[in-house]
């Protein structure tokens, strides 16, 4: 028995490093592009990314910081996983988190009643709000053929218009001056607590942490968990088996925005405490979640802690700029070349894949 449960868990380790290893060297070139980057400005690259990772992680007040950032970057990237594992490219995250924001500060402000109870409420409109909202790309897809990409990347001006109309106009805060647009504040009991004091960390990332596992577990022992990764990766072969085509493109868009609504719901009911124009748009929360997932190739673990690490630059980027006097877009550039490595590898299996289908069907022409 000792034997098999050792066996098994070296069998996972290797898996867990067959999926860490292509972000690993992703990361390393984007390192060493940003040591380039670096002695352009005039600065030592050892120097710099010794502070900014220690003021990233290895510093308790900062390291707390990008657990807070990270928090709707893992929830944006588990959101991306949610789709695009079951081949369905949804670009509209942060659309969604937008809208499932919006409609869980307003749920909260404005519905009477015991604040936790509403406080339950409003996560669920939030949730229920970002699943509409992504199901709206479905139906376009399915019904009209109109391209996924497409329609959800043009459905998050949508969002954030839509949204800005109501914040500038009926539903502005009153005590607001003329330049802030926003709501009123979110009734203090219903807030989502701080779990360390005098911090910004709240229960948000316990939130974060148990969705992964519940990702986890969904992915490996549910039937539409099965259902979905095998749409991903062959449509036409899950057809055969009798998988509903249908079903799949709704759920996991559902699901995909319900998981993007609590990322922007966290943000409302945490530290902000009212929803704000821009406020999940500027902070490029949706797009650094799509980074997070394509480097760790669509697994929930990996995108975890790729989340938290694409964070961790930002912060100490941020911490640079004020020491150092070093640009921040230093952590940019080294996040972009890291996704831009891992996206060679994406294009890659594409066009290899491409071609192998046309081997194949050569093959057959032939033979027959």
């Amino acid at each position: 028995m000792k034997d098999k449960r050792l066996n098994l868990f070296l069998e996972q380790l290797k898996d867990l490093l067959n999926v860490l290893k292509q972000p690993l060297i992703a990361t390393l070139i984007g390192l060493t592009v940003g040591v380039f980057v670096i002695l352009l400005t005039g600065n030592n690259p050892v120097s710099i990314y010794i502070e900014m990772f220690s003021k990233s992680f290895l510093t308790k007040y900062y390291f707390l910081q990008t657990l807070t950032r990270a928090t709707p970057i893992i929830l944006c990237s588990l959101a991306t996983c949610m789709s695009w594992r079951a081949g369905h490219i949804n670009i509209g995250v942060e659309g969604q988190m937008v809208v499932g924001g919006f409609v869980g500060a307003i749920s909260a402000i404005y519905i009477p009643g015991p604040p936790i109870l509403i406080m339950i409420l409003a996560i669920i409109m939030a949730m229920i709000a970002g699943g509409l909202f992504a199901g709206i790309s479905a139906v376009l897809e399915y019904k009209f053929g109109v391209s996924l990409i497409i329609s959800t990347l043009m459905l998050n001006y949508v969002a954030s218009y839509v949204t800005s109309f109501f914040v500038s106009g009926s539903l502005k805060a009153v005590s607001a001056d003329g330049v802030a647009l926003q709501t009123e504040m979110v009734p203090e009991g219903m807030r989502i607590w701080n779990l360390i004091p005098k911090t910004t960390f709240n229960f948000s990332f316990v939130i974060a942490v148990i969705i992964t596992i519940l990702f986890v577990f969904y992915t490996k022992y549910t039937v539409f968990g099965y259902e979905s990764r095998m749409t991903g990766l062959n449509k036409e072969c899950a057809k055969f088996g009798g998988i509903k085509p249908v079903k799949i493109i709704l759920l996991s868009m559902f699901l995909s925005g319900a998981i993007a609504g609590i990322a922007g719901i966290g943000e409302v009911f945490g530290y902000k405490g009212r929803f704000i124009e821009g406020m999940l748009t500027s902070s490029s929360f949706a797009w650094t979640g799509l980074m997070a997932a394509l480097m760790a190739g669509l697994n929930p673990i990996g995108s975890f802690f790729t989340s938290i690490f694409l964070a961790g630059l930002q912060v100490g980027g941020q911490s640079i700029q004020r020491s150092a006097g070093v640009p921040l877009e230093i952590a940019t550039i080294i996040q972009s070349s890291i996704t831009l490595f891992i996206s060679v590898k994406i294009a890659f299996n594409f066009f290899k894949g491409k071609k192998i289908k046309e081997i194949k069907k050569d093959v057959k022409a032939y033979e027959s």
